[in-house]
């Protein structure tokens, strides 16, 4: 008989699923920026280039932003002291270092030390700042989405879907007029909290593909309205109809490719390490100072290469070469400043958050 003392429990090793979700959408981005900010061939701003190519790609990557938003809503964002030092620590770390590298290039200048200083006040990144308004948010987002029933739920998705949809979309209304802002956020982290609620995941491979078709449907069907909208002269309203974040066929696509990726059974020990320094990447790569030079040396190779085929060989393995060497660089970066968190951490917040609130309402 085995003592059970000399028994160790093994801890089982976290599913890689939505982690590889997670790197596929910031491959997706990179390569979303190379067609928008670097080739222009999808019609963003109207007065630049369309091709079927940049039209088709863009479709199928333009899902990548409003997944993450839909993982953040399935896991529910714990917010915490440290939660909010990882985030802080890491936005100032990359703002320094690239404005370091800025006073080298183009001399001192006080812009750059704002942005480092306040990073979400001051932030040159639109989603970092959504995302941080999402995060302060969260304990009363997931309070409600904790304590609404089912039936609840729907009715409150589908006032979400109206003015996002309707109000929004539709007539470009102020409080979520293309997707790209805070409302759209809480639009989406609402839909994660009830597919993780309030739905079942049967891991079949019939669901599996239905989820990967859909998604291509919407995406070809982007594909046609953009196209349609080019050959009738209307090239202006082309990214409000096919990539506006708070589109429905977009919408439709997001959930679609976030349920083909829940469908999945992947355990994987480097995925998850990889996936712990996603966002560094973002951080990195569309940092003003590094997207200039970035996005200059992409419409180069556009220039220089005219087979398509090659170009898109050329732009893959580029993105890919982005993607492993930033993530690498952030685990330098953590060696650096994980001691820092750790120190910040030790500090008993938590108490004296209570207490500050305690103390306002005494005088209240």
């Amino acid at each position: 008989m085995t003592d059970n003392k000399t028994i160790t429990q093994i801890k089982p090793q976290r599913e890689s699923n939505f982690e590889l979700l997670r790197l596929v959408c910031m491959f997706f981005i990179i390569l979303q920026h190379f067609i928008v900010h670097g080739l222009k061939t999808s019609g963003y701003p109207s007065e630049n280039d369309i091709t079927f190519l940049g039209v088709a790609f863009n479709s199928l990557f333009v899902i990548a932003v409003n997944c993450f938003i839909l993982i953040s809503g399935y896991h529910s964002i714990k917010a915490s002291p440290k939660g909010f030092f990882r985030l802080y620590i890491m936005c100032i770390s990359y703002l320094f270092l690239i404005a370091v590298f800025s006073f080298w290039q183009e001399g001192f200048y006080l812009k750059p030390i704002a942005r480092v200083v306040f990073p979400f006040s001051k932030s040159p990144y639109w989603f970092i700042k959504s995302y941080f308004y999402l995060f302060l948010l969260s304990p009363f987002l997931n309070k409600i989405t904790n304590n609404c029933n089912k039936k609840e739920f729907i009715g409150l998705l589908f006032i979400g879907c109206v003015i996002t949809f309707y109000f929004g979309y539709l007539w470009s209304g102020g409080i979520n007029s293309n997707g790209y802002n805070f409302m759209n956020f809480i639009f989406l982290y609402f839909i994660g909290r009830f597919i993780s609620l309030h739905t079942t995941n049967i891991k079949t491979e019939k669901n599996k593909w239905i989820s990967i078709a859909v998604y291509v449907i919407c995406s070809f069907a982007i594909v046609g309205i953009t196209e349609f909208l080019f050959h009738i002269g209307q090239q202006s309203k082309i990214w409000k109809f096919g990539f506006y974040y708070n589109n429905p066929l977009v919408a439709i696509s997001t959930v679609a490719f976030f349920l083909f990726f829940r469908n999945l059974k992947i355990q994987s020990k480097l995925i998850n390490w990889a996936a712990v320094s996603v966002l560094a990447v973002y951080l990195i790569h569309e940092n003003p100072i590094v997207s200039k030079y970035l996005y200059k040396y992409v419409a180069s190779l556009g220039e220089q290469i005219s087979n398509n085929l090659v170009l898109g060989v050329v732009l893959f393995s580029f993105a890919i070469g982005i993607l492993v060497a930033c993530i690498l660089l952030d685990k330098v970066r953590m060696i650096i400043t994980n001691p820092i968190e750790k120190m910040l951490n030790r500090i008993p917040w938590d108490n004296y958050f209570r207490k500050f609130v305690n103390r306002i309402n005494r005088v209240l």
